[in-house]
């Protein structure tokens, strides 16, 4: 019979039986030789997983340190541009002598030792000729003997004393050591700084009438002052509210003084020096 023609099944043999069972075999061996694959692989990947993390790890925490460090340094770049445009930029600060009382336009410093009262005298007055209109010029003295000795400034004791004045001694206790001797253009001031107000103002009304002579030769007054009457004498006047003593010569002011605020002396030749003088303390004194 035609096996396609029959609904009858094979009749099963000892030889089909053993293919049959020989090729379940193989299947069985392929699955346990796949899944013993796959454990293997799931095994490895499981022993590299840790490897791998702290890998992971390492880079991200080198990101992260690289990062910082370059954000600290540009900081600190930022930080030294700032302080150096700062440094660069602001306005020098000038260190002036402890003796500058008022804001000043030219300075000249002059170095005394040893000398006569007609040198430093005749060094003083060409330390203040031309200067210009409305400049203020200060003189510093400084004294400086030896080369090794630091210069230190002139006490007005030591100003007093080179020009031998005649100055009462209860007036030079009662100024202080630090003094500004200047111009204002052509005219000539000195002003000293007290230590007791009633002391100077004694003081100064007794050595007025030795004053022309022991200081009038430094003042642009000089030729009025040298052959100054024994009979002309220091009066009273009122400026802008302020008392000042006055000497004149010929209807002209030759040398005057005033106090300021009863801790300074100014001595000048001009009544407009005087008041430039004043406005500049009280300005310096309101901006303290």
């Amino acid at each position: 019979m035609d096996p396609e023609e029959t609904h009858l099944k094979q009749i099963r043999t000892f030889q089909g039986d053993v293919a049959e069972a020989l090729q379940k075999e193989r299947g069985s061996l392929v699955s346990i030789q796949q899944a013993e694959h796959l454990k293997k692989g799931s095994i490895q990947s499981n022993a590299d997983a840790p490897g791998e993390n702290a890998k992971k790890r390492t880079e991200l925490f080198n990101l992260i340190l690289g990062s910082v460090i370059l954000f600290a340094l540009g900081i600190g770049g930022a930080w030294f541009a700032y302080n150096e445009f700062v440094r660069r930029s602001a306005t020098p600060i000038m260190t002036a002598p402890a003796n500058r009382f008022i804001p000043i336009d030219a300075e000249t410093t002059l170095n005394f030792a040893t000398t006569s009262r007609e040198i430093f005298i005749t060094t003083l007055t060409s330390a203040v000729q031309n200067v210009e209109a409305r400049e203020i010029r200060q003189v510093v003295f400084i004294k400086k003997e030896g080369a090794k000795e630091t210069p230190y400034l002139f006490p007005t004791s030591e100003f007093l004393e080179k020009l031998k004045t005649r100055a009462p001694g209860s007036l030079i206790r009662a100024f202080d050591p630090l003094f500004m001797f200047g111009a204002f253009g052509e005219s000539t001031f000195l002003i000293i700084k007290l230590t007791s107000f009633e002391n100077a103002f004694a003081g100064m009304l007794t050595w007025e009438k030795n004053l022309s002579q022991d200081i009038g030769p430094l003042f642009a007054t000089a030729e009025l002052l040298k052959n100054n009457p024994a009979e002309l004498v220091f009066t009273d006047i009122t400026d802008k509210n302020k008392d000042v003593r006055i000497l004149t010569i010929k209807d002209q002011p030759a040398l005057l003084y005033s106090f300021f605020d009863n801790n300074m002396l100014i001595i000048t030749d001009n009544i407009e020096t005087l008041r430039v003088l004043i406005d500049r303390l009280t300005r310096g004194k309101l901006s303290r």
